[in-house]
């Protein structure tokens, strides 16, 4: 800090830590250059505001007519064809309730059938065929829920 006399009027523009912050500064190492990240082609990984973030989105209508889509159209329109059969008259409402109540009572089905078929492989992989064979008859025998 030069010398200069201290008055009111320059007393709050006045840096008494000039030094210091300097001397702080110049002890924190320089970072390494950051890359550009892509979250998907053409989209830029700086920040997702201003910018258009559906071509990551596998739900979005540019996914689905780029062929990356998730088919979720197409799954609910099997259960509206499903339920109408079933309950021609039903109000969306309902349909929406049972159409997710079949979701996940299928996704469950699903993951039950996973869970038993890992562990019969893992029986035959560390125990052989006749533990898998066994373990794969209590399953058939004692059905658990999922």
């Amino acid at each position: 800090m030069k010398n200069e006399p201290i008055t009111n009027q320059n007393l709050m523009g006045i840096d008494f830590a000039k030094r210091e912050k300097i001397a702080f500064i110049r002890t924190i190492p320089s970072g390494k250059p950051t890359r550009a990240a892509h979250l998907a082609p053409g989209l830029a990984a700086r920040g997702i505001w201003m910018n258009d973030a559906s071509a990551m989105d596998r739900r979005s209508v540019k996914a689905q007519l780029a062929g990356r889509g998730d088919h979720r159209v197409l799954w609910w329109r099997l259960n509206c064809a499903v339920h109408r059969a079933l309950q021609p008259h039903a109000t969306l409402e309902q349909m929406m309730c049972v159409f997710h109540m079949r979701h996940h009572r299928w996704t469950f089905a699903w993951l039950a059938v996973v869970r038993d078929f890992r562990e019969v492989r893992d029986a035959i992989q560390y125990r052989g065929i006749g533990a898998g064979l066994r373990v794969a008859i209590g399953q058939l025998q004692a059905p658990r829920e999922p």
